[in-house]
Order: C-alpha cells, then structure tokens, then sequence
C-alpha cells in the first residue's frame, strides 16, 4: 500500500515538468507553422513584383497553407484548448494565412496554367507554355 502512494506521488511531482515539455513543444510547432506561412510568402515573391512570365507557384502556397493550418490545430491540441496563449498563437497564424491569401487570391484562377504574368494594373494572365510553341 505505501509503496502504491510513492508511485502516485511521483507521478504528481513529474506533472509540472510534463505540462513545461507539453508547452514548450507546443511553441515549437507554433514557431514552425508559423515558418511555413512566412515560407509561402516567398514562394510568390516574383510574380507579384517581377514583370514577365513567371512560374506558378499558386497551387504550391495554397498546400503550405493548409499544411500550415494542420500544424497549426496540432500545436493547440498540444498546448491544450484551454491555453489562451494556444488561441493565441492559432489567432495569429490565421491572420498571417489570411494575408497570404488576400494577397495569392488574384491569381488563383491560373490554378491549372504552368506560368503566370502581371499587367501593368495589376491583374494576372495565365499561359501554358507548352501553347506558345510554333
């Protein structure tokens, strides 16, 4: 019987250190959906300001987003749904992926086009360069 009541006690003396660990991987995976956001950010970097064709790299933001949003709902299953700085954290994610998206969205028409260029006011055309051979 005693030696019962060591076990549960070390287990109660641990659980502060498990919550610490719980928490600091929780800011871990928060950090890295956060560097998969800005990450997508450069992926588009050239067709929103180099004029000519350039590769369309839409589809491929439009995934690290939701990849993003994912790890995102992991680091707040990690942190608990208590955690106010886990809402926290997610709240200011969702406001980074809707900045990418407010800024990607002109362009997601070209969705199934390989090249992507801007005009001059500041819409998109999509061409398929396969098209443009004689």
């Amino acid at each position: 019987m005693n030696e019962e009541h060591s076990v549960k006690r070390g287990e109660v003396m641990l659980e502060p250190y498990a919550r610490v660990a719980r928490g600091c991987t929780a800011a871990l995976v928060f950090a890295f959906a956060i560097l998969v956001v800005f990450s997508s950010f450069g992926g588009t970097i050239e067709m929103e300001s180099f004029p000519g064709l350039q590769e369309n790299m839409g589809p491929v933001v439009v995934y690290m987003l939701v990849f993003a949003a994912l790890v995102g709902v992991g680091g707040l299953a990690l942190s608990g749904l208590r955690s106010y700085g886990g809402w926290a954290a997610v709240a200011c994610i969702g406001a980074l992926m809707a900045l990418r998206m407010w800024t990607l969205a002109p362009a997601l028409h070209c969705w199934s086009y390989d090249s992507v260029g801007r005009n001059d006011d500041g819409s998109y055309y999509c061409i398929n360069r396969g098209d443009m051979l004689p």
